[in-house]
């Protein structure tokens, strides 16, 4: 059974920092409108399957006064164990993250494996239902209300129900076989009548053969010129690029002539920059030089004094004791005022025994407080208290007593205000008479009744003469019609005849006998209010008298209880003269006299041996002190005189250290001066080698025969460029070209060019004259445009059919995957389902079933089987509640998750609603179930440690309930 066990929400919605408890069977979440049950319950399905998106309709629920948002779930697995699933805001769905029992921690693939690969919509159409989808049932149809039930006991089966109709829908909009309307029927009728068009323009085609013969030839020609006409556009580009190579290769000479007057010239590689380089670095090199030999005598000049080392040992030694000098400091400060809170306490402890001379408090210190002398005292004091209790209880009796006298008194003065009035008495009195008239009234009306017996049969004649009027009149009878006229009438006067007889005797005595009937039930109160006076008022006597026997009884015993306590409180007094103690104790002391007796010797005690521990730390501090201060050759404080010392130890190490600091620094200098001359000797040998690679003796010669060499440089980049230019122009392989045999060459090819182009523009003119010649005969382009639609409809056609014949095979694969889960899945919930359902209905009905036209129907006990749409609401939310719980029944195994209910029996009777919380306690044996509602009605069928008050949880955290 997978549960939920701590509910952590760090913002969501209204509420914020927010913890629930759950347990492991029926949890109620109650709380008033507003309070924010929706948004728990919306809570703990967010957590478990992601916020929703801006495409889905569910609400956020992100917090409008806080930052956080999110929260965390800590579920009890069958599986993993224990899990925590935090999920916070983040991307799309939020950031989650799972953390396992074992360590293991992982994102939403792992809360997949968690919830078994359930997504929300199949959890909620299994798990989790409210009264909202049970709020529209009453309206439904028989078929919208079986679709409901079988979604509610196959998964999955209301979407592919939804997406069966939707694909029928949009096939039969798209083809019907008989149908005029639908695109497809619409489309093929287009088509017909296009054809019939196309045939017409057909005819006219045939007499443009020879025209398009001619087109073809010329087309072919005009090829033919084109290629020519190509060719000399190349010879044109090719004598243009010769023509243009002739700067160049002049500029090409003139180059390879100036350099053919340098010299071959040696440099070595970026000279100048290593030479310049080298120069600084020894530059550098001289001065830094320059200054160690300063700094290393100033460091020889110096005189550095010697140091103390048995004073500095000594000193070492001292700080090493720090730590006890400071404990010893203490350990007096804490000893005395231990001694003066000892001493203190003696002194408030003499006060409260009323010793005040020091005569008096020793020897009470010496005086013996034995068990036995205990043991006698606590007698004494046992005996007076029993004597003040018995007196005290006496005095709250007698007192009660009084009271209850009074109420007596009282009492008695109401009972006399409740006594018969006179009027009362005088009905009282008039009675008997009264009485004997009322009987002889009903003696007569009983023998009146008799008399009218007779009358049943002239009301069986009237029946009888209406019956028979009215069977003439139906089988068109005159005689029969006569004779019940005649019948009805008959009785009719004779029942009118008797009853004017009788009225006037019967009104007066019916109005006698009513007024004597009223006035015996006024006499049978009176009789009732007299009997329950005197009864009352017997009772309110015998109650006085008793309790004026018990008021002297008590004050004899209080007299008694007196003289006993008078007696203890002397016997009490003799026995504590003998401790000395003088004045009143007061009695809530009295029981710890002893105690705290025993409590000042041991006060003594402690005293002398802190006082002892005292004397001992004093010693042990004034010898490390005289220590101190002939190390510091002077008197300090003694809480500052360490803070001294280490500041002299600190000084004279310091010394040492700038001793030793010295030495180093020289050390470090002569390396120093060494590493800084070799470098110097490497630098001027690196200036020398440059000067030897480019053969001069001097700095002058060197930069200018680094000029000679940039000036070479420079001519062999030039001489590169414009041999470069030349490549890329893809000359022919000539060693000279002649300016003026290029020049007459493009006039020849100009020449050619214009002839080719007239010969182009007369076949281009006599084509033009052809198309001109088809287009008025064709008139225009419908030939083409028809068959251009043709073909255009077709290919629209082709489309619609398939999307139609797909949409038929999605709806035909649904209605064979909605007749296979009927036939296969649903039997298997359904027999669970009877059971609940006649729980539910109190036994009213007694199993489900799907009827052969593949409708739900319900039968009752009696065997009558009534359709879903014949029941009232409640029972089909019961169905609707009762296949629910038998499929998650039958999931045990494959999704153990809790069943999450908002108020979804709201419509139920009491007795309906009891049966609901026995189903809801057996399936919490099996599974947790979290029951949201707003009725406190529900709360008395569950424990208090089941219930979760959500107003006065959100009020606890400054959340206020709205």
């Amino acid at each position: 059974m997978l549960t939920i066990q701590k509910i952590q929400i760090y913002g969501f919605g209204k509420h914020e920092n927010m913890t629930i408890s759950l347990s492991d069977g029926v949890t109620i979440f109650y709380g008033l409108n507003e309070a924010g049950k929706t948004t728990i319950q919306q809570f703990i399905l967010q957590m478990l399957f992601g916020f929703p998106t801006r495409q889905q309709t569910q609400r956020k629920y992100e917090p409008k006064a806080s930052t956080k948002y999110g929260g965390q779930l800590i579920l009890k697995h069958p599986i993993y164990g224990q899990c925590t699933i935090e999920r916070v805001k983040g991307r799309a769905t939020g950031d989650v993250t799972v953390f396992l029992e074992d360590g293991t921690t992982g994102q939403e693939e792992l809360l997949a494996k968690l919830l078994y690969g359930y997504s929300r919509a199949s959890f909620e159409s299994i798990f989790s239902f409210s009264l909202h989808e049970l709020q529209g049932i009453e309206k439904m149809s028989e078929e919208e209300l079986t679709h409901l039930l079988l979604a509610s006991g196959t998964t999955g089966i209301q979407h592919l129900s939804t997406l069966e109709k939707k694909m029928d829908k949009e096939a039969n909009e798209l083809f019907r076989k008989t149908g005029k309307v639908p695109v497809i029927n619409q489309k093929i009728e287009h088509l017909k009548q296009l054809e019939r068009t196309i045939k017409q323009e057909q005819g006219k085609i045939q007499t443009f053969e020879d025209k398009l013969k001619q087109l073809q030839l010329l087309e072919q020609n005009l090829e033919r010129l084109y290629e020519t006409q190509k060719m000399q556009q190349q010879q044109w580009q090719q004598l243009t690029i010769q023509k243009q190579a002739l700067p160049l290769m002049k500029q090409q000479q003139a180059l390879q002539q100036t350099l053919a007057n340098y010299q071959d010239i040696q440099f070595p590689p970026e000279g100048i920059r290593r030479y310049e380089q080298l120069k600084d670095r020894l530059m550098h090199e001289n001065q830094q030089l320059l200054q160690l030999k300063e700094q290393f005598q100033t460091l020889q000049d110096k005189v550095l004094a010697s140091v103390n080392e048995q004073t500095v040992n000594e000193m070492a030694r001292l700080i090493q004791k720090e730590a006890t000098w400071h404990q010893l400091l203490v350990k007096v400060q804490n000893l005395q005022d231990d001694l003066f809170m000892l001493e203190q306490e003696m002194e408030a402890q003499f006060r409260l025994l009323g010793v005040q001379e020091k005569e008096e408090q020793e020897n009470l210190l010496g005086e013996t407080v034995s068990l036995q002398q205990e043991q006698q005292f606590q007698f004494q004091l046992s005996k007076l208290q029993d004597a003040e209790e018995e007196l005290k209880f006496h005095l709250r009796s007698l007192e009660q007593i009084h009271l209850e006298i009074d109420a007596i008194a009282k009492q008695k003065q109401r009972i006399v205000q409740e006594s018969l009035t006179s009027e009362e008495e005088h009905i009282l009195a008039q009675w008997p008479q009264q009485k004997r008239r009322l009987e002889q009234l009903r003696a007569a009306k009983s023998l009146r009744n008799k008399q009218t017996q007779p009358l049943y049969f002239i009301w069986l004649i009237l029946l009888i003469g209406l019956l028979s009027f009215a069977y003439g009149v139906f089988e068109k009878n005159v005689v029969v019609i006569i004779v019940g006229a005649f019948l009805s009438l008959l009785s009719i006067l004779y029942m009118r005849h008797s009853k004017q007889a009788e009225e006037p005797i019967n009104k007066e005595q019916s109005y006698l006998l009513r007024e004597l009937e009223q006035e015996e039930m006024t006499v049978q109160a009176v009789l009732l209010k007299k009997q329950r006076y005197e009864d009352r008022w017997l009772h309110v006597n015998e109650q006085q008298k008793e309790k004026e026997q018990q008021y002297v009884q008590l004050e004899y015993k209080i007299q008694q209880a007196e003289l006993e306590s008078e007696e203890a409180t002397q016997a009490l007094q003799l026995f504590l003269k003998r401790y000395r103690l003088q004045g009143s104790i007061a009695r809530t002391l009295m029981p710890e006299l002893f105690m705290r007796i025993r409590g000042v010797q041991e006060l003594a005690a402690k005293r002398n041996s802190t006082l002892s521990l005292l004397q001992e730390a004093q010693m042990e501090k004034n010898s490390i002190y005289e220590q101190l201060q002939q190390v510091l050759d002077g008197a300090y404080n003694e809480h500052e005189i360490y803070m001294y010392l280490r500041t002299a130890y600190l000084e004279a190490q310091k010394h040492q250290q700038q001793v030793q600091q010295t030495k180093d620094q020289l050390a470090s200098l002569k390396i120093k001066l060494e590493g800084g001359q070799s470098r110097i000797d490497q630098y001027t040998s690196e200036i020398a080698l440059l000067f030897s690679e480019a053969q001069v003796q001097n700095e002058q010669a060197y930069y200018e025969i680094y000029e000679q060499f940039e000036q070479q440089r420079k001519i062999i980049a030039e001489l590169q460029t414009v041999q470069a230019q030349l490549a890329s122009l893809n000359l022919p392989q000539q060693e000279n070209l002649m300016e003026d045999s290029i020049i007459e060459a493009l006039h020849a090819l100009e020449l050619e060019q214009s002839s080719l182009q007239q010969e182009i523009d007369k076949c281009l003119e006599h084509r033009a004259s052809l198309l001109i010649e088809k287009e008025q005969l064709l008139n225009d382009e419908k030939y083409g445009q028809l068959l251009q639609q043709f073909e255009q409809e077709k290919t629209e056609l082709q489309q619609l059919i398939e999307q139609w014949a797909t949409k038929k095979a999605v709806a035909t694969a649904i209605h064979e995957a909605l007749f296979r889960l009927r036939e296969e899945k649903l039997p298997h919930v359904l027999s669970k389902v009877n059971a609940i359902f006649s729980l539910l209905t109190g036994g009213r009905y007694e199993r489900i079933s799907i009827h052969d036209e593949g409708y739900f129907v319900a039968q009752d006990v009696a065997g009558i089987r009534y359709q879903m749409i014949e029941l009232s609401q409640a029972t089909k939310e019961q169905a609707y509640i009762a296949l629910r719980m038998a499929l998650a029944k039958t999931l045990m195994d494959s999704a153990p998750f809790p069943i999450i209910m908002d108020d979804p029996f709201v419509h139920f009777d009491r007795n309906r609603t009891d049966k609901m919380v026995q189903l809801m306690k057996e399936v919490g044996y099996e599974r947790q179930i979290l029951y949201f509602t707003c009725h406190d009605a529900m709360l008395e069928h569950w424990h208090k440690e089941q219930i979760v008050d959500i107003g006065a949880l959100a009020n606890e955290r400054g959340v206020a309930s709205t």
